[in-house]
């Protein structure tokens, strides 16, 4: 067998393996739990919608709703953009746009550090400072968006129990949503409280739901939604219907905690697999200074260290992958 043929036959097998992790990875996207709900959420608010092109709106809706619609036109990019701005401040007010802001910066810097010690080729380093950029912005936002969906499922089912025991008092719904507004937690107590002052200015119920499933895209919460749009169309005991969801929520709050717990080995590991390079380069500096020193000072020991930053964030990034599971079923 002659060289070539040794060449070519691991050739076939590296493009082998690179189309069956292609292929893993684009069976992974089509199987997110988050396009499926979010394209009920879409189905659900699609009545609403219509319904509310079709027929004028009062000056209340008109002040629920002005919000929603883009003051910089009809551009997909700007509309884009929008939405995700409005999706940050949602989650965690202007605070979270800051946060945001100073990660791009600290990016940059990285990026620009990256690029002095490994001195690529001049082509490449446009990538890497986007690269980096869009990593970093894209992990931040969804930092933001998972801690905000953590806390209000902490507190949500609390929440049904206070509009449950309302509703079994005699209290109207709209008052129940009031009395939550203002007796529950953060960031649940903001989220009703919007809503009850909507429905005290004289929006309909289906509306604000909409606009309140919209801004939150919670799947627990698009199931409350549904529940008292069913309930308003076809009547019914809504304290039965809303103990049950409470019980629902509730088991798949639990889910989501024996996950955590599952999956705290693998998570740890991690965390230990990414500090033993720096605390090896660490204790070689501090033995055997020549020996290491010649990483930062070569050109080739820059080289290596971009090298290895490289594989050692896309092997943590793959064990982070296969460590966590998506419980937002």
């Amino acid at each position: 067998m002659t060289p070539a043929d040794i060449v070519a036959i691991g050739a076939f097998f590296m493009i082998l393996m690179i189309g069956m992790m292609v292929a893993s990875l684009r069976d992974m996207l089509r199987r997110r739990p988050k396009q499926r709900i979010r394209g009920k959420i879409d189905e659900l608010a699609g009545d609403v919608a219509r319904q509310r092109k079709a027929g004028p709106e009062t000056p209340a809706q008109q002040q629920l709703f002005s919000q929603q619609r883009s003051p910089w036109g009809d551009g997909r990019l700007l509309a884009w953009w929008r939405k995700h701005v409005e999706r940050v401040r949602a989650v965690s007010g202007a605070g979270g746009m800051r946060l945001i802001t100073a990660i791009a910066l600290i990016s940059i810097i990285v990026s620009l550090i990256i690029i002095q010690l490994g001195s690529p080729p001049p082509w490449i380093r446009p990538f890497i400072i986007i690269g980096l950029l869009l990593l970093a912005v894209r992990n931040t936002y969804l930092f933001l968006i998972e801690r905000f969906r953590t806390r209000f499922l902490t507190v949500f089912p609390e929440t049904l129990d206070l509009i449950i025991r309302a509703v079994r008092a005699g209290i109207p719904v709209v008052q129940a949503i009031s009395t939550a507004g203002r007796e529950t937690d953060e960031p649940v107590r903001a989220t009703f409280r919007t809503m009850g002052d909507a429905l005290r200015l004289g929006a309909d119920l289906d509306e604000v739901l909409d606009h309140a499933v919209k801004r939150l895209q919670i799947a627990d919460f698009s199931f409350f939604s549904v529940c008292l749009l069913l309930q308003r169309e076809t009547g019914g005991n809504l304290a039965e219907t809303l103990e049950n969801l409470a019980g629902i929520i509730r088991s798949r709050r639990d889910i989501r905690l024996k996950t955590k717990a599952l999956t705290a080995e693998g998570r740890l590991s991690t965390n230990i697999i990414s500090a033993v390079p720096f605390a090896i380069t660490g204790m070689l500096y501090l033995v055997n200074r020549p020996y290491i020193e010649v990483l930062f000072n070569t050109r080739a020991g820059h080289k290596i260290l971009t090298l290895a930053a490289v594989l050692l964030t896309i092997g943590l990034w793959m064990v982070r992958k296969m460590s966590q599971l998506d419980t937002s079923r």
